[in-house]
């Protein structure tokens, strides 16, 4: 940490945000449960991105899908560890020094088939 000089990445900074945001999507599915939400389904699905003809792996993706109060949720947990550099033909994956994580909460009416964006804070 010299004057002038890049900073070290901190790694265990990193890793520890990463897994208090996998604690925090657990507590949330036992809270969903304490409150007589049933899960239905719980699937790890991994997450992939195309450079020209080539897929790659970027990260996971997490859903949960319960029903509470004659709803129908869905709720997701987006894990990105890599991210698309650069454009046209000179694109190029690289890592993340921390994963980009994202949850997504959506409820469906038992009388209809779409499903409406919810925010986490208004379903507690």
């Amino acid at each position: 940490m010299g004057a002038g000089g890049k900073k070290p990445a901190m790694k265990e900074i990193d890793e520890t945000r990463g897994a208090g945001r996998d604690e925090a999507f657990e507590a949330i599915i036992d809270r969903i449960k304490s409150a007589g939400g049933e899960v239905t389904e719980d699937q790890f699905n991994p997450l992939y991105t195309e450079i020209g003809t080539q897929e790659f792996e970027v990260g996971s993706e997490r859903v949960v899908q319960f029903s509470l109060n004659r709803f129908d949720f869905k709720l997701s947990r987006r894990v990105e560890t890599q991210s698309v550099q650069g454009e046209g033909h000179k694109k190029s994956l690289s890592d993340l020094t921390s994963p980009r994580i994202k949850f997504i909460l959506k409820r469906k009416p038992d009388t209809t088939q779409d499903w409406q964006s919810v925010d986490l804070e208004d379903m507690f």
